[in-house]
């Protein structure tokens, strides 16, 4: 198990050693130009107009099976977001024990969307600056749902 793949080592990013330009995820780091994932590890690939025939993708996004999506600009990957089964080992964290781990958040906004016209919170992100991360606590249960990594 390599300790800096999230994939394997999800609780990497709590630990004080943590660096967002060494960690790996599904073998990719920020700041590495993208060259074409496995079309079978991509579950959805989106570029700048939303609109693609392939994984190789300019500006837009591609998300893997695993839950992994590579934000890109120019080819480069910019951001890192964990989401759906790609979160499911830090389903059981909540903010008092992420607190408890890495300390108090820099800043806390709130992930909305609208649904007709009710705006619903449904997550509280918490932004640490210095780890250049973000992480997303669902109002419905508290726990962590999804992650930012910059």
């Amino acid at each position: 198990m390599r300790k800096t793949e999230f994939t394997y080592n999800p609780e990497v990013i709590f630990q004080s050693e943590f660096d967002s330009d060494l960690l790996e995820f599904n073998g990719i780091r920020i700041g590495q130009d993208l060259n074409q994932l496995p079309t079978e590890s991509v579950s959805e690939f989106y570029d700048k107009e939303d609109k693609s025939q392939n994984t190789d993708i300019e500006n837009g996004w591609i998300l893997t099976k695993n839950g992994i999506q590579y934000v890109l600009k120019n080819r480069i990957v910019k951001m890192i977001r964990v989401k759906k089964n790609g979160i499911t080992k830090l389903n059981g964290f909540d903010k008092d024990y992420v607190e408890k781990l890495i300390g108090k958040p820099n800043k806390i906004s709130n992930d909305s969307i609208t649904w007709v016209w009710d705006n619903v919170v449904y997550a509280k992100v918490h932004h640490y600056k210095k780890r250049k991360t973000k992480i997303h606590f669902s109002t419905e249960n508290g726990k962590v749902c999804e992650l930012e990594i910059e």
